[in-house]
């Protein structure tokens, strides 16, 4: 085991448990330009707005990089000297940490006037990608999942990012990130809301994958998180589109915790249909192309392992994240999962990747609020 590694990972699982407390004004000392966040889907700090240069990441080191949470009543805290981010717990000096570069396709502007940083959605730090139909009929029905803050997200601080797409800007803005000199990009990443008709998915995600894999040279492997259609046949439809991995994110495996903290799913979808749907993504994309996120800190860690252990013994990866309480979300007064917490789950998916040596994660970098990579690489063993 690496040491050095291990340190880093299990430092990643207690900002992410704790957060961070620092002014909100602490960036702008920052002169060098980095990746600030683009509020594509979700507000995770109370209070912070695109005015105050918020980073989507922090990097940690040893390839670790993580969500920043603003918490104000952390004891870990940043501070900035020499244009250095260091951080700190109480008094004591932890490390210097690093902010992530910003794309060198960003601030470029298309031809129908978009900013390419309001349509090319990074997940992590570095994977460009798109957040189609950024709603959710969830919520009209009001029944939204309760750590989801889409709604308030998307009329608020993230009311610049494009929400309508045309063939034409996605068909610019792709050929642009794959076109700049800048990184390797292994992999897209999809992400949509949640469609009430399988037409709408039609309409408004699976014709934007075509013509975004239309516009790819070379093609890239395309990885979408979805909401399963009622008509499974359109999962045939996101692969023949040239999508080459597929999520649906069940979020709780405890069937009672399911109901409780994602009504509409349960109510509108169901949680059998559910994993019906799962299976029949796995058939299609292949073992362990096919994934179910569970939300760590949402039940216990225990029917977490659990439901880890049952998916990935029939061929579907997982994809997981650590539950942060939005301020303005419904489980906005939730305590996150502590870090031992963090730990103890991610020691148990550690011996299951052993287990079942096929499994990998989506992404084959670290990504901001989760611990999938770290734990696959072997950190946490």
């Amino acid at each position: 085991m690496d040491l050095s590694r291990k340190v880093t990972a299990e430092l990643k699982a207690a900002l992410l448990s704790e957060g961070v407390n620092f002014d909100l004004d602490l960036f702008k000392q920052i002169t060098q330009p980095f990746y600030d966040n683009q509020f594509v889907y979700g507000k995770t700090s109370a209070h912070v707005t695109p005015t105050h240069k918020f980073p989507q990441v922090l990097q940690l080191g040893d390839g670790v990089i993580t969500a920043l949470l603003r918490r104000e009543n952390s004891s870990w805290n940043l501070k900035i000297k020499d244009e250095q981010v260091q951080l700190y717990r109480n008094k004591d000096f932890v490390r210097t940490i690093g902010l992530p570069e910003r794309p060198a396709y960003f601030d470029r502007t298309l031809k129908d006037g978009t900013r390419s940083e309001s349509i090319i959605a990074v997940a992590g730090e570095d994977t460009p990608g798109f957040f189609f139909y950024p709603e959710c009929y969830y919520f009209v029905e009001g029944k939204p999942c309760g750590f989801c803050s889409i709604k308030s997200t998307r009329k608020t601080v993230g009311k610049d990012m494009v929400s309508e797409f045309t063939e034409e800007n996605i068909v610019e803005s792709t050929q642009l990130f794959q076109r700049t000199q800048w990184r390797d990009i292994p992999l897209i990443s999809i992400t949509m809301g949640t469609c009430k008709t399988d037409d709408e998915t039609r309409e408004k995600v699976i014709n934007p994958i075509k013509w975004m894999y239309e516009a790819l040279n070379p093609k890239i492997p395309i990885h979408i998180l979805a909401h399963p259609p009622n008509d499974f046949g359109l999962i045939e439809e996101f692969k023949d589109a040239g999508v080459t991995s597929i999520a649906f994110n069940l979020e709780v495996y405890n069937q009672t915790g399911f109901q409780n903290i994602c009504p509409g799913k349960a109510d509108l979808y169901g949680y059998q249909r559910w994993e019906e749907s799962l299976i029949r993504a796995r058939d299609i994309f292949g073992d362990y192309n096919a994934f179910c996120g569970l939300v760590w800190g949402l039940e216990s860690p225990e029917s977490t392992i659990e439901g880890h252990k049952y998916f990935l013994d029939k061929g579907i990866g997982l994809a997981s994240n650590v539950f942060h309480a939005d301020p303005r979300s419904v489980l906005r007064n939730l305590e996150q999962p502590s870090t031992e917490q963090i730990l103890q789950i991610s020691r148990e998916q550690a011996n299951l990747y052993k287990q079942y040596p096929d499994a990998r994660t989506i992404f084959s970098v670290s990504m901001r609020s989760t611990l999938d990579w770290e734990i696959h690489r072997g950190d946490l063993e």
